[in-house]
């Protein structure tokens, strides 16, 4: 009896195996559920929007692969409505009531800062493709948050260093909107590296601040443009999200100024809307910034695919929202399991040049905080067009 009882004990526990495997070979068939958080409404939707057609690319190409065998990504889309207010809506309802295990997004720092608490404490991954602001209080403090651009504190220094050179520049004035976290986080590197014994020869001449909250309309510049302008800089730092940085940028022609303006991730289409509202204005503006779309092979593949969908050109926004859905997308082929805790260490895992992917952007992995490393690009506009800048 008791063998039998034994042989019967090992049927069963066999039994269950094969069961547990046959689960396992169905779940590879199941839809893995990634919440996307991005401003859909609100001043910043047609950015929001161009992210979107991003991240639907990158899954169409995803899902179209062998990449995740039988699994298929289904994006569960909130409005973040471009403030922190809305991304913490956005995030709470992915969170509790869609249960994702990852979010791409959300857009800004300012909204990347408010929700990296609750990722974390939820154990959610969240990756941010367009958040620049220095990983203090953002990707350092957490393991959950992740970010695919590269912050202020790899393109700024890299911006003077550049600039610098090519343009000669001996007098720097800098303007900053002092409401936004992306924008004081870079207005702060700017004069962090300008105080640099190497940039001594600089001269900061003026420091300028305006204030223009999420959403609203951008003040009226006469006061700080004049003063830049009587300061007699040849170069200004501009660190503003769009709008801001666009109106900047027309404000400044207006009243003269002929300064080179170096603006931190400025977009094609920041150009495109300041020359709609003054031809010229973007003349000697000049960019350091993630993505160009000539700048890998990999690149001119995804704009060409983009266009082929879309009917028009992408900008840095779908860019790197693209991207990240793919980083994504790889750390949960390589992860042991969906859930947010292997999602999280696959991705700790591209940790290095050598544990590095090659992207839309070359060779891509992540720093010890969780944010991107790869090359920046620096352009300046030519004729309406991003250009070298040499």
């Amino acid at each position: 009896m008791k063998k039998v009882a034994v042989l019967l004990f090992f049927a069963v526990v066999a039994a269950v195996a094969v069961l547990g495997l046959v689960s396992c070979d169905e779940d590879s068939d199941e839809e893995i559920a990634v919440g996307v958080a991005f401003p859909l409404t609100g001043v910043s939707e047609g950015l929001g929007g161009n992210m979107k057609k991003g991240v639907e690319l990158a899954i169409e190409e995803i899902n179209a692969s062998a990449l995740l065998g039988g699994t298929d990504l289904r994006p569960v889309f909130e409005d973040t409505e471009g403030i922190p207010d809305g991304a913490e809506r956005a995030f709470r309802k992915l969170i509790g009531e869609d249960s994702v295990s990852a979010i791409i997004g959300p857009w800004s720092s300012s909204s990347t800062k408010r929700i990296a608490p609750l990722a974390n404490e939820n154990a959610v991954v969240a990756i941010s493709p367009t958040s620049v602001a220095s990983p203090s209080g953002i990707t350092a403090p957490g393991d959950f948050i992740f970010r695919t651009s590269l912050t202020v504190d790899k393109l700024v220094p890299e911006a003077i260093k550049k600039t610098k050179n090519v343009l000669g520049y001996s007098k720097a004035a800098t303007i900053v909107n002092e409401d936004d976290t992306f924008s004081v986080s870079s207005n702060d590197k700017v004069l962090e590296e300008l105080m640099k014994n190497e940039h001594s020869d600089v001269e900061i001449v003026t420091k300028q601040t305006f204030s223009r909250e999420k959403n609203a309309e951008l003040p009226d510049l006469t006061e700080q443009l004049r003063a830049i302008k009587d300061s007699d800089a040849d170069v200004v730092f501009v660190s503003a999200l769009s709008p801001g940085r666009q109106g900047v940028i027309v404000k400044a022609r207006e009243m003269g100024i002929e300064a080179y303006l170096i603006v931190i991730v400025l977009t094609a289409t920041d150009v495109a809307k300041a020359e709609e509202e003054m031809e010229g204005s973007t003349e000697k503006v000049v960019t350091v910034t993630n993505w160009a779309a000539d700048s890998t092979k990999q690149s001119e593949e995804f704009v060409a695919n983009y266009k082929a969908k879309y009917e028009e050109d992408p900008d840095a926004y779908s860019a790197r929202s693209y991207a990240s859905a793919r980083i994504l997308a790889t750390a949960i082929a390589r992860a042991s399991t969906h859930s947010s805790e292997d999602i999280r260490a696959a991705l700790q895992m591209m940790n290095g040049p050598q544990a590095g992917l090659d992207t839309i952007f070359g060779k891509f992995y992540f720093d010890e905080n969780g944010d991107g490393v790869y090359s920046t690009v620096v352009r300046i506009v030519r004729g309406g067009k991003f250009e070298t800048l040499e």
